[in-house]
């Protein structure tokens, strides 16, 4: 295989908020909380706007109204839930509608749970709004990659248990593409995939300064030992990789072992 020529660092941004309200008052109160964090804002009137900007550039958060003209909260939800490219775009629902009430409401339209990370009633005080919205953006973003949508199913499960923000890519190319548009604070990789293999994905990210020091957890059916001595007769390098797990792994396990690599990588 060809090598690719090596990652570029990324740009260091802000992290990059959407407010979505038909309500201009309320839009105006959200960012003049906001604009006393480092936080960059950008603000849509209805849903329809809100989905054309989400297509330009996914927002790391989007604090989002559910009543609206032309196109209502429930069904943007449903749209970017609907998505794989919108995985890690985290929602806070601010609304004067009941929580129980409009989780039903969604459940009955879709047959599925409403997959918000939090849920603030119209009016909220600006410490209460500021603290919610800090600590969802400080949630580990993790992106698990592997070929088979069985072990990507079983794994994302696990792993949804707790407050993770997840994303997740079937083969090597695909997920080089992900790292470069948002480098996640753990990479969970299989090693035996198409188009391109989770060796090859380790050299690439290796090459950059940008992603030397990006944790990563292999989980595999290989032997370690077998996969490290290929990895060093493909390279001459060691394999840098933070964990090493075989197939399967049972789910407390895999908690604490995620757990334990993102530790470290928090405090950097």
């Amino acid at each position: 295989m060809k090598s690719q020529e090596p990652l570029e660092p990324g740009e260091a941004r802000q992290p990059y908020l959407l407010l979505v309200d038909d309500d201009p008052d309320i839009l105006d109160g959200l960012v003049a909380v906001l604009e006393s964090q480092p936080y960059r804002l950008e603000m849509a009137r209805d849903g329809e706007q809100c989905l054309e900007m989400i297509a330009k550039e996914v927002p790391d958060l989007m604090i989002l109204d559910l009543l609206m003209p032309r196109m209502d909260g429930f069904a943007v939800i449903r749209e970017i839930r609907s998505s794989s490219q919108y995985a890690t775009l985290s929602i806070i629902v601010l609304t004067t509608v009941i929580e129980d009430a409009s989780r039903r409401r969604y459940e009955l339209e879709t047959g599925l749970a409403m997959d918000v990370q939090d849920y603030i009633e119209k009016p909220v005080a600006p410490p209460q709004l500021l603290e919610r919205v800090a600590s969802i953006l400080g949630q580990p973003h993790i992106l698990v990659v592997d070929d088979d949508p069985d072990i990507l199913e079983s794994i994302t499960t696990v792993l949804k248990t707790r407050p993770y923000r997840l994303q997740t890519a079937s083969d090597g190319r695909q997920c080089l593409e992900l790292v470069k548009r948002k480098t996640p604070d753990l990479l969970i990789l299989d090693l035996l995939m198409p188009k391109m293999d989770g060796f090859a994905v380790i050299r690439e990210l290796r090459r950059s300064p940008y992603f030397a020091d990006l944790p990563i957890m292999i989980l595999t059916a290989v032997v370690e030992d077998a996969s490290h001595r290929r990895y060093e007769l493909e390279t001459g390098g060691g394999m840098k990789v933070q964990d090493y797990i075989a197939k399967p792994v049972a789910p407390a396990e895999l908690l604490r072992r995620v757990e334990q690599v993102l530790r470290p990588a928090a405090k950097r």
